[in-house]
């Protein structure tokens, strides 16, 4: 992928998923279940690329997505740690393919912890921050497999 500005979300993009996140913020635990549970079970190959026990790896995921909500405002600002997230995720064998399955499962996570508070323009929102956070990733993860 080449370096591009990420699909800009709009301002009510923007305040649709950091409203939404407010909102599911108290039940970190149940979303990352929840998302962990989905992403194994359409893709069961994807459970031995995670070295680390789940609980770890769930903090890590609620963490980056705490950063990203909160820099949504500047997430230019945010492209440099995101494209070496992307360089460090090839050497734990994600593939590009894998980031649409990651998009999905925590997409279909959201929408089960919010309910009826997950309507289309905050599914919407979600899967547009999500495809600029892949955006940005791939780009780091390109930059490792076309070095010489």
């Amino acid at each position: 992928m080449s370096q591009k500005a990420a699909p800009a979300l709009t301002s009510r993009q923007k305040r649709r998923v950091q409203e939404s996140f407010e909102s599911i913020k108290g039940y970190s635990t149940a979303l990352t279940k929840l998302f962990y549970g989905r992403l194994f079970e359409l893709r069961p190959d994807f459970r031995p690329m995670f070295k680390i026990s789940l609980e770890e790896q769930s903090r890590k995921i609620l963490d980056m997505l705490v950063v990203i909500v909160e820099a949504l405002d500047d997430f230019e600002s945010l492209r440099p740690r995101l494209e070496e997230l992307g360089r460090k995720h090839v050497t734990y064998g994600a593939m590009p393919e894998h980031y649409d399955f990651i998009r999905i499962a925590l997409v279909w996570a959201i929408g089960q912890a919010l309910e009826l508070e997950f309507d289309a323009d905050t599914k919407a929102a979600w899967n547009q921050m999500l495809t600029a956070v892949a955006e940005a990733m791939l780009d780091g993860a390109a930059s490792v497999s076309t070095r010489p």
